[in-house]
């Protein structure tokens, strides 16, 4: 009698052992698990990769739609006048298509050399953008002046809202860029009631 109550205690621990190492071989939650612990960071990845996708491409149309700006304006014989400005400004609108033209500000700044000084001729703007940037004012300005010719400068900006910062309520940002010319047609360009 006592064989068999021998016999049977070492089957019931391989069976309790051969239940605990086949729990630990199951593997059929942990999918579950890890896609719940990763389909959020993937979602998050997605729209970052897109945002920045985006605010590269807006970058660039900016830059486009400044120089557009610029060149028209400085394509111009010796006077432009606000109408005319106010034409080119529309080339911006054409190029940062679809965006609403209430949405993009352009400022159009001319400057002139007044002695051994660089002082501003005339500017137009549509919302404002706050000027020229402070790389294109002081020195930058005098040098590019040296053979008493006027620089006009434009700049355009518009307001970036990120798909991330729109989701979890985060801000947004200015995306803005200056180019500057000297007039193609003279040395100066004047503008009637600007």
């Amino acid at each position: 009698m006592n064989n068999s109550s021998a016999t049977r205690s070492p089957n019931v621990h391989a069976g309790a052992i051969d239940k605990l190492v086949s729990f630990g071989r199951k593997k059929d939650g942990v999918v579950s698990i890890e896609a719940a612990l990763l389909f959020p960071m993937m979602i998050l990845l997605l729209l970052g990769t897109i945002d920045v996708t985006h605010a590269i491409s807006l970058k660039r149309k900016v830059a486009v739609a400044a120089s557009a700006v610029v060149d028209l304006t400085t394509q111009e014989s010796a006077n432009v006048t606000a109408g005319e400005l106010d034409a080119f400004i529309l080339a911006a609108d054409a190029i940062l298509k679809p965006i609403s033209s209430t949405d993009i500000k352009v400022d159009l700044i001319s400057y002139e050399r007044d002695g051994s000084t660089v002082k501003e001729r005339w500017s137009h703007s549509r919302g404002g953008c706050g000027g020229a940037p402070s790389s294109m004012t002081g020195s930058a300005l005098n040098d590019l002046t040296q053979e008493e010719n006027d620089i006009v400068i434009a700049t355009v900006c518009v307001t970036f809202q990120p798909l991330v910062g729109y989701i979890n309520g985060g801000g947004s940002w200015e995306i803005e860029e200056s180019v500057a010319q000297r007039p193609r047609n003279g040395l100066t360009l004047e503008c009637s009631n600007c």
